[in-house]
């Protein structure tokens, strides 16, 4: 993360890049080292709990999603986080098996929630779904990219390429 250049200037820029092993403790531990890193360092910062929140929801969608079993698979993914005093950029990146329904439910998840005029309203109509849903029906909650656009207040976006799944999402902190 860069400081600002000197003391007294009111701008700043972060930028944190990383490998990361694809194991459930890493989720947590990066999020709340996100979190303390905004406190530490920019504590007038607002957003500096969504911008943890969306990392660990980003990052516990690509140990879901991603694909850890097969022999070309890469044992890590990437975090990103990037931006200023008036914007982030939390990038995950993941191995993925084409064809496998998880990748598909994770696009369509994105697409559903550009289907909506606000992320609230996503956020409410899948609220909504899953409180009608009845036992088996209910199937996966589909919550967490949701969750991330309504509350971190963010655009997703997806992109796959080659055997590479790029969840993005951009935030304004103000």
């Amino acid at each position: 993360m860069s400081a600002p250049v000197s003391p007294g200037e009111e701008t700043f820029s972060f930028s944190l890049d990383l490998p990361v092993r694809n194991e459930w403790r890493n989720v947590e531990l990066l999020r709340t080292s996100v979190e303390n890193c905004f406190q530490a360092v920019f504590a007038d910062v607002d957003g500096k709990s969504a911008i943890s929140m969306v990392t660990g929801e980003l990052l516990e969608n690509a140990l879901k999603y991603g694909d850890w079993e097969s022999e070309s698979a890469r044992r890590a993914f990437r975090l990103r986080v990037d931006g200023d005093r008036d914007k982030a950029v939390v990038m995950v990146q993941n191995p993925i098996k084409p064809g496998d329904p998880g990748l598909d439910e994770v696009l369509a998840t994105v697409a559903w929630i550009r289907t909506f005029k606000t992320p609230g309203d996503a956020y409410r109509a899948r609220l909504l779904e899953i409180a009608q849903a009845e036992g088996d029906e209910v199937g996966p909650s589909r919550l967490g990219l949701v969750r991330v656009a309504y509350e971190g207040n963010c655009t997703v976006d997806a992109e796959v390429e080659g055997t590479t799944l790029t969840i993005t999402a951009r935030m304004a902190l103000r």
